[in-house]
């Protein structure tokens, strides 16, 4: 598992990340799978998580986009709307709650590891309220949250000068 944090628009917001590799090294004598079929085997999940998902016991597509859709699944006793958004450039789908979930976003993405093996990274972000509650429990996180968060705040009063100042420079 790997953490994160960062903000949007002041709120802090922690990720979370577990990674698989897709094919193990215990299947020989079965043929890889390939990215293009992860990605196509994804796309299904996305539209029918149940069997997937075991914590998903139904779904429904409610509206679909040029972009992806709307779904509406059924996770224990909570009903969850996320905008499904997949981009195969990537290989990333991303799943972002419309709802009062404690989650801003799950992400399914395909990557490599260092062998070049296919993986796959399930992520998820905590929305503003979880994440809080996390870095009030745990000095470590909060102390790294501090810090990187007055990082980002100097880095981005430098970035926004020089970039004004860049952009005058070529006027002239």
């Amino acid at each position: 598992m790997r953490s994160s944090t960062g903000t949007r628009s002041g709120e802090r917001m922690i990720t979370l990340s577990w990674t698989r590799q897709v094919n193990t090294a215990g299947e020989t004598g079965k043929p890889a799978t390939t990215r293009g079929q992860l990605w196509r085997v994804l796309l299904h999940k996305a539209e029918h998580p149940v069997g997937y998902v075991p914590a998903i016991t139904s779904c429904r597509i409610l509206e679909r986009y040029g972009d992806g859709f709307l779904r509406e699944a059924t996770r224990g006793d909570r009903t969850l709307v996320q905008r499904v958004t997949p981009d195969e450039t990537s290989g990333r789908i991303t799943f972002r709650h419309t709802d009062a979930s404690d989650l801003h976003t799950i992400t399914n993405q395909i990557g490599e590891d260092a062998h070049g093996n296919l993986t796959l990274t399930l992520s998820i972000t905590l929305t503003d309220a979880p994440s809080e509650a996390v870095l009030g429990q745990n000095s470590y996180l909060r102390e790294l949250d501090t810090d990187f968060a007055a990082t980002l705040d100097a880095m981005t009063a430098v970035l926004r000068r020089n970039a004004v100042s860049a952009s005058d420079a070529l006027r002239h």
